[in-house]
């Protein structure tokens, strides 16, 4: 691919990005693409794949933020140049004392159909379920002190209404992937848009609080400059009502050792969520097993409470990949 044609797409996506954080948020993003788009749904090497992230950040104060998620998609009906492919994505963050939580479980489905030998587009689909809670029986309140002393069977007098809520939620997106034939070189550009019939998750039983639309750009970039090494590149730009996020890096990948059951690569990168954090991270691949660790080191004015310790970020993902049988003709690399 040429490269002018890989800075243009990143070009284009930072003119897009502004009109542009999210429910939850990883700094691996690119490890779990379904968070972000539905329609990177089967857009991978293999036949299945499964992915894990554990995210532990700002363990510095008192109100840790825990984020996890667990994602599995597979290709599930193949053509000469369509595709068929289906996920589960599975999230949850816990923060606070009152272990305040946003869970979210559903299906994607996707269907790609290849341009030429060397491309795809991809349009993507997701029903879900989300949920909101907390549990207050770990908070203290003021009329449960009675004589200096602290006792929780006294009733809080607190209006909180519901402690949970649960609602169906509605997602869409488009990709378009490229793969050369002749070199690693590829491309990812896509738009993923979530909670579009905006669902209504209150814990206050307020039925007008729905939740907004959040809408998602992803591109991702590889150049291969040598026979073993290639350069990498990444942007993500999320938005949900007036919160934005845009998080850009880049980095080098190296393989090590070739050859059959003999697959080894590292990738290492240095990314930055704008007015936020600074991101490094590295990844090892060997075969079919990928496991990556990035951490957040705060740049805000929030590094005055965390002394600039945002957190940690592990991923585990894991594909099959079925020995290929030989054909005359092979319309494109991601199929």
């Amino acid at each position: 691919m040429n490269p002018r044609i890989l800075f243009t797409l990143f070009g284009l996506f930072f003119c897009f990005a502004p009109a542009t954080a999210q429910d939850l948020h990883f700094s691996q993003f690119y490890l779990n693409p379904m968070h972000l788009n539905p329609a990177s749904t089967g857009v991978f090497q293999g036949k299945w794949r499964v992915a894990g992230l554990y995210r532990s950040q700002w363990r510095t104060v008192p109100v840790a933020y825990e984020t996890y998620s667990v994602s599995a998609d597979w290709k599930a009906m193949q053509r000469a140049k369509s595709l068929v492919s289906f996920g589960i994505l599975l999230q949850k963050d816990q923060a606070g004392d009152a272990n305040l939580s946003w869970g979210q479980g559903g299906l994607n489905m996707s269907v790609a159909h290849a341009i030429g030998k060397t491309s795809a587009v991809s349009l993507g689909f997701g029903l879900a379920a989300v949920q909101r809670s907390v549990d207050i029986s770990h908070l203290k309140f003021r009329n449960q002190w009675a004589n200096d002393f602290f006792d929780p069977s006294l009733p809080s007098k607190e209006p909180f209404g519901r402690s949970s809520g649960l609602a169906p939620t509605l997602s869409t997106g488009l990709l378009w992937h490229y793969q050369a034939l002749e070199s690693r070189n590829q491309a990812k550009l896509g738009i993923g848009v979530f909670h579009i019939n905006r669902p209504v998750v209150s814990l206050g039983g307020i039925d007008e609080a729905k939740l907004p639309v959040r809408s998602a750009f992803f591109s991702e970039g590889v150049y291969q400059i040598r026979e073993k090494s290639d350069i990498v590149a990444f942007a993500a730009a999320q938005s949900m009502k007036s919160t934005k996020e845009i998080v850009i890096g880049g980095g080098i990948r190296q393989i090590l050792t070739t050859g059959l059951a003999n697959n080894t690569s590292v990738r290492a990168t240095l990314a930055t969520r704008l007015g936020d954090a600074i991101i490094p991270a590295v990844q090892l691949e060997r075969n079919n097993w990928l496991v990556g660790i990035s951490y957040d080191w705060n740049t805000s004015k929030f590094n005055e409470a965390t002394d600039g310790r945002g957190g940690i970020e592990i991923a585990v993902v894991w594909r099959v990949v079925p020995v290929p049988v030989t054909k005359v003709v092979k319309c494109c690399p991601v199929f």
